[in-house]
């Protein structure tokens, strides 16, 4: 996966809003900015630097890279109509991450539209200004194909964003606290051959048993390309299934994180994907005005490619993860990991990573 490195070229406007964003943030001002009868616009962002090594020697030891640079909209219409929009400033270009508007009709259902997370795992969802450790999966420089639990549901396109439609709420009353989302989405295999019809479909559905548990059960259906011997290139449904669970929330105490996810790699030549995540921290009290926390975490991730014998196909690993974080409020923070990739074919690796987070 490509870094995003410090030579970044953002257009003018985009740095006067971080600007006026990042002033308004150090005041302490409230984060609606706009406010016209029912009309409520309210800007927030983020700005991750990041430092990183490598042990890979045929790239660069250090790097210092614009991990993410995003500011984002939430536009409140009515008590229906609401919509976010958020850009992305880090790279060669500007792109989306979100753009949707939500038709919030019941808390039992809502209608999103637009470019959103699909409703796969908890990982995934998880907002990077949250996420207990730098990098969601592994992510070094001169390491290709590292297939850890995450890597796989993202690079195989069963989690991450889509366009698309989905019903989600959390009834009232419901047992358990049920809560789901379901959606229909373009699908990986639209912009690989546009040409043919192609689509996905993804669902959760979770539930509170206790206080501070939660547990949720994840599907995703979407069609691969695959080559026929007798018809050329033509589609196949893959499928992959995620349990995950969460003690604790993003505040002071202990907190886990875990998921486990199994599905198709190729459903045409019968290859197959077992992974699992899980993070552990524990955050610390308040105990002083500027450094406001400590969180010791540490994050284990395995995955694997089953194939059958005869194909040579990249085979997982396990990714370990030490770190600690250090914060300055509840979103800002300096984030230190060290990173070990013990892949099943090949030496280990290590990348140390520390992440310097502004949020507002």
């Amino acid at each position: 996966m490509a870094s995003c490195t410090s030579r970044v070229r953002a257009p003018s406007l985009a740095a006067v809003l971080l600007l006026a964003a990042g002033a308004a943030a150090a005041q302490q001002a409230p984060s609606t900015v706009f406010r016209a009868s029912a009309l409520e616009v309210s800007i927030g962002g983020r700005v991750q630097t990041q430092l990183n090594t490598t042990t890979v020697d045929s790239v660069p030891t250090a790097e210092l890279a614009l991990r993410r640079v995003r500011l984002e909209a939430n536009v409140r219409v009515n008590e229906v109509v609401s919509a976010k929009i958020q850009p992305e400033f880090a790279g060669s270009r500007v792109s989306l991450r979100d753009a949707y508007v939500l038709f919030g009709f019941h808390p039992a259902l809502q209608l999103l539209a637009g470019q959103a997370n699909r409703p796969f795992g908890i990982i995934q969802p998880t907002s990077s200004t949250r996420i207990i450790p730098v990098e969601r999966g592994v992510r070094i420089r001169g390491v290709r194909n590292a297939l850890d639990e995450h890597n796989l549901v993202t690079d195989l396109g069963y989690a991450d964003r889509d366009v698309g439609l989905q019903l989600l709420g959390a009834p009232a009353g419901a047992p358990l606290g049920l809560s789901y989302a379901l959606g229909v989405f373009n699908g990986p295999a639209r912009a690989a051959v546009p040409e043919l019809d192609s689509y996905q479909l993804a669902a959760r559905a979770a539930v509170r048993p206790a206080e501070r548990l939660r547990t949720g059960l994840s599907w995703s259906r979407r069609d691969f390309l695959v080559v026929a011997p007798t018809d050329g290139r033509e589609l196949a449904a893959g499928q992959a299934w995620a349990v995950d669970v969460e003690y604790g929330t993003y505040g002071p105490g202990l907190h886990l994180v875990g998921e486990a996810a199994f599905g198709d790699v190729n459903p045409r030549a019968d290859i197959d994907f077992t992974g699992a995540q899980a993070w552990l921290a524990y955050r610390t009290r308040a105990f002083g005005p500027s450094l406001t926390h400590l969180e010791p975490l540490f994050r284990v991730s395995y995955g694997d490619v089953d194939a059958p014998p005869g194909l040579t196909v990249p085979r997982g690993g396990t990714l370990l993860t030490p770190g600690i974080n250090l914060y300055f409020g509840p979103l800002n923070r300096i984030m230190l990991n060290y990173d070990v990739w013990m892949p099943e074919q090949g030496d280990a690796v290590g990348s140390f990573k520390a992440q310097f987070q502004v949020a507002f």
